[in-house]
Formats: structure tokens, sequence, C-alpha cells
């Protein structure tokens, strides 16, 4: 496509001013998607002419409010005039609500959108921000219908998304622009200044370069005032730093450190995750109504603002509001904040478990509860979340954090050591950790760790993979190290050295939520809708086997029993199947799933992420549904015991009694009596 040049073009000019009064306001930033000008004593500006500008904008300052902030250019029209509603106050203290890559379809958004209302209606946030992949040509016609200020209540705001590029128009960024205007453009609230910037790349060539984000940015930010704080939104992490928070397109940088910078609030990736660096903020969230694909839950997140601070966020889970009274049980420990991945482990008396907290402040840490009353022991503070298995090796208690920090406690939660290794970006870890007596493996399915269980030295480092996270474990067996690297491949290497044995990517073998196991020999493996069974020493697949109508896509571990391999779904509860040729024996259902864990999979889940167990001569484990199940061997109900909210976790099978972990952060003994012996 060809553009005429700047030189060719007129330029833009208007007035701003107060609507309930016509009074001209002054000092107003007005934009036209690259240049930034004040508005004179007047209210009147003038802007350059810019070839690529499709829009004025302005930035509704601290006291006021913009419901139309842009007007199209037009080769007709020379000027532009824009009129502020005055706000009742400056909302110094706040709150926005964030949802992302809700990837709807033709038919529009879902239930989730229920829920947003019924946020807003309770926390009366001063505006929603959709942080991008709405998606597709579809997707982008139908979502306004059901999601925009009118039937929201409140301001929505729209960032552009990778998968918000398509064949529309002469560049990918059009149709997005005729329906949900700028791709790039910022607004006041209260003591913060918010900037809305693209995603420069994606399935269709754009129009805006990096050049443009970076030039705009920083003329946007030559008006900001110092009592200002800026919160950034964009489809992606700060790629040219993410840690450093440094804003470039390899000519110039905006150290956007030295702007005040309060947060970087993205989505793309479909995971829940804050981090705090320095004072500064890194937070992204997963689908509305979908499971995210690290297998976080489906979520919408509030942020709460009070002057320039950023006091609070919370996750609002879709399908799941809060625990509900369980049934009869012997005792009940609340721990705050969530247990998604991390099963309890039992030892000399005492469970241990991991909790999560994917908001502000931070809730998350280790805890000890007394394993025959439930009384609180202690609980020792964790930087981030601890969302997967925690280790318990002689009188040591190991686990890592989604930052990449490795704890090791002792057993009455003395630190002994902490080592941070590096994680790909986005900073971010899920999988489960394995422990030796003498090393430690952890970080990643991108950067693999042995450490020193000594001191928390590193032994070595290998990078496997460029893939994603997931709460997919790293599996020990006979000196050698199986890596299931999510949306990569499977790996093998020796533990003592990290060298690479072997992979398999056959069949689709690449998306590892479900931890491998061995058995007799063999790796099993599951991806997608298939099953694997992998020679342990060459690793080739002996067999593969696509099981039609059924979704791999949870957080158990296979068990083995019999030449009989136990496993939850995404989808079908849990199914038995016949180790030697992979044929589903049968399958037993659970009810419908109370969060979305599953990736891609939403309301209509039946899932079961936790691992099966034996419970006497039957089989125990929970589900999503947020029920207790203990199975016969046949697929047979034996008995179901309401727990209270979803169970993600292996359980602890006792005496006579069951302790399980829920997503409402408590821990439950159910007393089981003849159910344990079979009888």
């Amino acid at each position: 496509m060809a553009f005429l040049s700047d030189s060719d073009l007129h330029g833009y000019s208007g007035n701003v001013y107060e609507r309930d009064t016509g009074k001209p306001l002054i000092s107003v930033a007005v934009s036209n998607g690259r240049d930034v000008t004040l508005t004179d004593a007047s209210g009147h500006y003038s802007l350059k002419g810019w070839h690529k500008a499709n829009f004025i904008t302005v930035t509704a300052p601290t006291g006021y409010w913009a419901t139309d902030y842009y007007i199209p250019v037009s080769e007709k029209k020379n000027s532009y005039d824009f009129s502020l509603e005055r706000l009742e106050n400056d909302l110094t203290d706040h709150i926005f609500l964030q949802v992302t890559d809700s990837e709807v379809g033709k038919d529009g958004a879902g239930e989730w959108v229920s829920k947003l209302r019924r946020l807003a209606d309770q926390l009366h946030p001063a505006f929603i921000i959709h942080t991008g992949d709405i998606c597709y040509l579809d997707g982008l016609k139908a979502h306004i219908r059901d999601m925009n200020s009118e039937n929201m209540g409140i301001p929505v705001r729209y960032v552009i998304g990778n998968h918000d590029y398509v064949n529309w128009g002469e560049y990918g960024e059009a149709l997005f622009e005729s329906i949900y205007g700028p791709v790039m453009y910022s607004f006041d609230v209260g003591r913060i200044h918010y900037i809305v910037t693209p995603i420069v790349y994606g399935d269709v060539k754009g129009k805006y370069t990096q050049s443009d984000v970076v030039t705009f940015v920083e003329n946007d930010l030559k008006y900001v005032s110092t009592d200002k704080k800026v919160i950034m939104f964009n489809h992606d992490y700060c790629q040219e730093n993410e840690t450093g928070f440094v804003l470039s397109d390899g000519d110039k940088s905006i150290d956007l450190k030295e702007h005040d910078l309060l947060a970087w609030v993205f989505g793309h990736w479909h995971y829940n995750y804050l981090n705090e660096i320095n004072g500064i903020f890194n937070i992204t969230t997963s689908r509305p109504d979908r499971g995210g694909i690290d297998a976080s839950p489906a979520t919408i997140r509030s942020v709460v603002i009070r002057g320039g601070r950023l006091v609070a966020s919370d996750c609002y889970y879709s399908g799941f509001e809060e625990a509900r009274q369980p049934g009869p049980h012997k005792w009940r420990v609340s721990l705050g904040g969530n247990i998604l991945y991390s099963s309890p482990v039992a030892r000399g008396g005492v469970i241990y478990v991991g909790t999560v907290d994917d908001g502000w402040p931070k809730h998350c840490g280790i805890a000890a509860i007394e394993e025959e009353t439930g009384k609180l022991l202690w609980k020792r503070k964790t930087k981030n979340s601890v969302k997967s298995d925690i280790c318990v090796t002689g009188n040591k208690i190991l686990a890592q954090d989604t930052e990449g920090n490795v704890y090791c406690f002792g057993l009455m939660g003395e630190e002994i050591w902490t080592t941070t290794v590096a994680l790909l970006c986005p900073n971010n870890s899920s999988n489960s950790i394995a422990v030796t007596e003498d090393h430690v493996y952890c970080g990643g399915q991108q950067h693999v760790y042995c450490l020193n269980l000594s001191d928390g030295s590193i032994a070595w480092h290998k990078t496997v993979s460029a893939g994603n996270t997931s709460p997919s474990g790293f599996v020990l067996y006979e000196g050698m190290l199986f890596v299931g690297a999510h949306w990569d491949q499977l790996y093998a290497l020796d533990a003592a050295t990290g060298r690479e044995l072997w992979t398999n990517k056959g069949d689709r073998l690449s998306y590892f939520i479900t931890t491998p196991a061995v058995y007799k020999g063999y790796l099993y493996a599951a991806s997608w809708g298939g099953l694997y069974k992998v020679h342990v020493q060459s690793g080739k697949t002996a067999v593969y086997r696509d099981m039609e109508g059924y979704t791999f896509k949870s957080a158990a571990t296979p068990y083995f029993e019999n030449g009989i391999m136990y496993l939850g779904t995404a989808d079908r509860g849990v199914v038995a199947v016949d180790a030697e040729n992979l044929e589903i024996l049968w399958n037993f259902q659970v009810g419908k799933s109370l969060i979305y864990t599953s990736p891609y999979s939403g309301s209509e889940g039946a899932t079961v992420d936790s691992t099966v167990v034996p419970i006497g001569d039957n089989l125990c484990f929970g589900a999503s549904d947020g029920f207790l199940y203990i199975i016969d061997k046949n697929g047979k109900k034996v008995a179901a015991y309401d727990t209270g909210a979803p169970v993600n976790q292996r359980t602890i099978v006792g005496k006579d009694s069951v302790i399980v972990a829920d997503f409402g952060g408590n821990i439950t003994c159910f007393a089981c009596g003849s159910n344990v012996s079979g009888l």
C-alpha cells in the first residue's frame, strides 16, 4: 500500500471544551496517533499531518471523561472538537477490571460477560480494559455487541491483540479500528496516566511499527504531570526488557522506570500471573471463559488503585464464586489464598502443602498442619505462588514458586537456603520439581536446573525449549530426567549432567499438562486427545492411540496397578486404560467443573486434575466439581464426599480417613470408614 508523505497532508486542529458549560479546557493532550500537543488558553490545539493518522484522540484529564475520545480523520474535515464530561470526583481511588483473550466466534461472548456485568455492578470500577485477542474477523464483529460501554454501564476500552490483525481493508488493524477505534491512545484517572499501545505483529501485516509506538509513547509522556504514575496496557509483556521495562525500537529507547511506571498490564499468554519488581508490577490474566495455556483457571481480574499506589488485585474465577460448606468431616483448616496443583504431603504426622495467590498483596507460601487435628503449625511466606507439588526428603522441604525462587525449609519451617533460577519470559513457572537425596531438579520446561540439595548451588543448567509453562512435572527414573516441554516435545536428559539423551515429538506429542509416568520400562504420556507409550531407553513410541471424544489436558499423573492405567481427563472424569495396548476400558463421569483449568476448556468440562490413588481395594480422587470420589476398579461409585470447592490435587489416604486440599484454600479431613478397606 502507498501512503502520502506528511508534507502532502494538511494538519489537524480543533477545540476541547467542557460539555455542560462550554468552557474551554486548557493543557489537555490531543494526538494524531504519533504527535501529541496541548490545548492553549482558549482550549485550541493544532497538530501536524501524519500519513498514518486515522484518528485524532483526546487524553481525558483527571476529573473528566471523554465518551467520544476519538474522531476518525477525514479528508473533508479540518476541525476536530472534543467535549469532555466533568466527573463528580477525580477518582483518586478507583478500580479497573481486566479481561483478555476472550477469543469469541461469530456467536459472540458467553456466560462470562454476565459475570463481568455483575462484578461491575458490585465493584463500581472506573473502566473495563480488554487487553487483546477478541479475535479474528467474526469475533471482532460479534464481540462489540456483548461488551461495550453502553451495555456494561461503565466505560470499556480495548487493546489490539495479534489475532485481531485480520484480512479486511488495506492493513491488519483496519477492521479493529473501524469497530473499536485507535490502537494508540491515553487517558487519566485520578493520579494514574494510562497508555494503550498495540502489539506490532499479528496474523496479518499491520500498518503501525514499533518505531511508531515508541514515538507515540515518547511524545505522550512529555505532557504527563510529575504527580502521576503510569500504567501501560499492551497485549504482550514489555518484550524489549520484561523485568527492566525499557521500550525500544532498536534505535530509540524509553526507560519507563524514569517515568514513574507503576504497572505493565497484558494478556496473550493465557496465564494468571502477577509479580512485583522494585515497585513495578507485571500483571497478566487468563481467559475469562476457558482454562489458560498453563492450566490457569479462567479469570476476570480487578486492580485497585489508591492515590498513586496499586494496593490490591483480585482474581474472580469463572464458574466459582466461593467455597460452599463441605459435607460432614473430622476437621478443616483454611490457609488463605488458593491451593491449585500443590498436592499435600504427609510426613511424620505433619501435612505440608503450597498455596497460591495470583493477586496482590500476596498471601502464598508453605504451610504445615498437624495430621491428627488439623492444627496449623506454621506457615512461611514465599515471594510468589507455589502452584505445583512440593517435595519432602529427609528433614528438608523443597518448593519452587512461579518466579523461579527455589526454597529449602527445615521441618519446623526454618529457612535453610533459597536459590533463584532464571526463567524464560514471561517470568513464570508452574511445573512440579523433582528431588533425590542429593539434588533438586527445578526451573521450568524451558530452562531446567539441577541444584545441589546441600546448599542450593547450581550443579547444571540446560535450555531445552522455547515452549510454555504448565503443571506437568519433572520425572526421574534410573538416572534419567524426563521433561514434557509444553507446546514443544518430550525430552530425556541425563540427570547427572543435563545432557540430552533423546527427544520425541511424534504424533502431536507436544502438549503437556499431564505429568508422564514410568511403568515397566515405558514412559506413559498424554497430549491433546492422544495417549503414548514410549520406550524409556530409546525414546521411540511403542504405542500411540488417538482417543476420539477424550481430552487429556488435565494436571493429573497416571496411576498404574495390575496392568491398568488410571488417569484423569479434562472432560470425561477418570478413565481406566489397558497399559499394554492403550485401549480405554471404562470411564467414570464426574460433574461439571466449578473452575475451568483445562486449556481451552470451559463450562463443558468435567475435569479431574487430581491423581488417582488407591484406597483399600478401591480408588480415590478429587474432581473440579467439588467432590471427593471413591470408586471401585470397575468404575462404579462407592462413595462421594462434598468438599465445597474444586479439588485439583492428589489426596492423602489415611487409616480410616482421606485428607483433601481444595481450591478454596482449605485442608479437610473426611472420615471414610469402611470405604478405606473396600468393604
